[in-house]
């Protein structure tokens, strides 16, 4: 590309001298008038040569192949999106159920699961590893239930582990 520009400048370059050359050299009057006009002829065509130049059809694919390209890498950035999106809200969740178990005097770990609902990824199953009594549990399956809307079937109780958050 920079050889491209690199040529086209030097061609301009060098029409420009040849035109100044012509124009020293051409006595006043009529002759003088046509050879500016033609100067000038000469070094539109230096400029506009490259355009002139273009293969409409090479330029074309190019510009297809271009949007097709962008289109992928849109595609795969969304999808990226969708993921990390769905990883947030997944460990968000959690660390506030970890909060509310807390303050109900539970210390256990928490892991959420998400599913796409719309165009936003929603909590769907709730597991929560730690030594709870059947107080607790229920307590916290009422907070759960009421903070994220996952039923007691899609809440999953596990002994074991000091809770770590």
């Amino acid at each position: 590309m920079l050889e491209l520009i690199r040529s086209w400048l030097i061609g301009i370059t060098c029409a420009a001298m040849i035109v100044a050359l012509a124009e020293g050299l051409t006595p006043p009057g009529a002759i003088r008038k046509v050879g500016k006009l033609t100067g000038g002829l000469v070094l539109l065509l230096a400029i506009l040569q490259p355009i002139l130049g273009l293969d409409g059809a090479a330029l074309t694919r190019s510009l297809t192949e271009y949007r097709l390209d962008l289109s992928a890498y849109s595609d795969s950035l969304e999808e990226e999106n969708g993921e990390l999106m769905k990883e947030i809200i997944a460990e968000q969740s959690a660390a506030y159920i970890v909060d509310k178990a807390a303050e109900l005097g539970i210390s256990c770990q928490v892991t959420v699961e998400t599913v796409q609902d719309g165009d936003y990824p929603v909590p769907e199953t709730v597991t929560v590893i730690g030594e709870l009594d059947m107080a607790q549990q229920e307590a916290l399956k009422r907070q759960i239930e009421t903070d994220f809307a996952i039923p007691a079937q899609r809440q999953y109780y596990k002994s074991g582990g000091e809770g770590k958050g």
